[in-house]
């Protein structure tokens, strides 16, 4: 029987998420950090996520700012119902369902009938309408938060003819770029994933594991020209939004918005909110194979990536699921043959060869 559960805390100052072991015991967690315990009783904490399946737990303990501790297995909301019963009612359990009179069940599904309009209709529609509103200042910073999160301690890789080459593909990009007031910023983690996302503000992280995949800087400049996309787009800004609450939302239309930063932050520091839509991953998916014309890089390089990722995969691999719901590999990839094909034009090289297999071996992840 299981009786220890890992997660990340937050202790609402800082960024950076902490590794902690939590036990369930009869009066609250006991929660195990690397430098000593702490014990949160039941009667002093509120669950803020995971009511639904498949979504991490989170709880919250006190306020202005609120420690926070998330744990991705939701299974520990039946080991508190096990170990204490008695404080089991004040969270929400997905795994557990409760038998409901006919007629509430009723009543729930005409409110569902009549606040769908508003829930698929007006709600996205006030998501995007603040969004587009933020400050770039507040999109950085909220950007910052998620690399700081996702990334970690992660080690970079610093080598200065990898940055310079970096910058060297974002700035041809940027310059093909519709405008925007966004200034880019690539950070290179040496990690094997093969990986990239695009944060908030501008900020971009690949790892090296998909340098490695990347047979030619063109390949590098399609995932890049994608990840571009959606901060120029804001996705990733629109995301975070809708995971806010819908008062929350409704008192930002109307001129209130001192909770809508503090609510966005941690939706930032749980990752919670970044996820794009298929919608999203279409959009930059094309807008950033006509960034690629534009700048005169060969659009096959986008293409080449993919191929040769999913090919080596054989499934849909991590990358394209990260924080997403892509579409269809095998569509997306004969969707971007078909706008490739079409550019008239001969492209011009970003780097030689030489210097990319240069840059791909000093940045290349630890072999395990």
């Amino acid at each position: 029987m299981q009786t220890t559960w890992r997660g990340h805390y937050l202790d609402g100052v800082t960024a950076d998420p902490i590794p902690v072991t939590v036990i369930p015991t009869p009066h609250g967690f006991q929660i195990l950090k690397p430098a000593g315990s702490d014990l949160w009783r039941y009667s002093e904490i509120q669950q803020t996520q995971g009511r639904y399946a498949g979504e991490p737990v989170r709880f919250e303990k006190g306020h202005d700012p609120a420690e926070v501790l998330v744990i991705p297995d939701a299974s520990i909301l039946t080991a508190v119902r096990r170990t204490a019963p008695e404080a089991a009612g004040r969270f929400h359990n997905p795994a557990v369902r409760v038998n409901r009179p006919w007629w509430i069940t009723l009543a729930a599904v005409v409110s569902v009938v009549a606040g769908s309009g508003i829930y698929f209709w007006g709600i996205p529609a006030a998501t995007d309408f603040l969004a587009d509103r933020v400050p770039v200042a507040w999109e950085e910073k909220l950007g910052q938060t998620v690399v700081n999160n996702l990334v970690g301690s992660s080690p970079a890789c610093d080598d200065p003819l990898a940055e310079k080459t970096i910058e060297q593909i974002v700035k041809r990009l940027d310059q093909a770029a519709p405008s925007h007031p966004y200034t880019f910023r690539v950070m290179l983690v040496t990690d094997p994933v093969v990986n990239a996302f695009a944060a908030p503000g501008g900020y971009i992280v690949v790892f090296s594991g998909l340098l490695e995949k990347s047979r030619q800087p063109e390949e590098l400049a399609g995932v890049l020209a994608h990840e571009m996309q959606h901060v120029i787009r804001r996705h990733g800004t629109k995301a975070v939004f809708r995971d806010l609450s819908t008062s929350i939302l409704i008192a930002a239309l109307v001129g209130d918005t001192s909770g809508v930063t503090s609510a966005a932050m941690k939706g930032a520091k749980t990752l919670s909110g970044l996820s794009y839509s298929r919608k999203n991953e279409e959009e930059a998916d094309t807008l950033g194979m006509e960034m690629i014309q534009k700048a005169r890089i060969d659009p096959h390089g986008m293409v080449g990536f993919f191929e040769t990722v999913q090919k080596e995969y054989g499934r849909e691999p991590e990358f394209f699921r990260y924080f997403s719901t892509h579409p269809n590999t095998s569509d997306r990839i004969r969707r971007l043959s078909a706008m490739a094909d079409r550019a008239a034009y001969k492209p011009v090289p970003l780097i030689s060869t030489q210097r990319w297999r240069a840059v791909v071996g000093r940045c290349s992840s630890p072999k395990t």
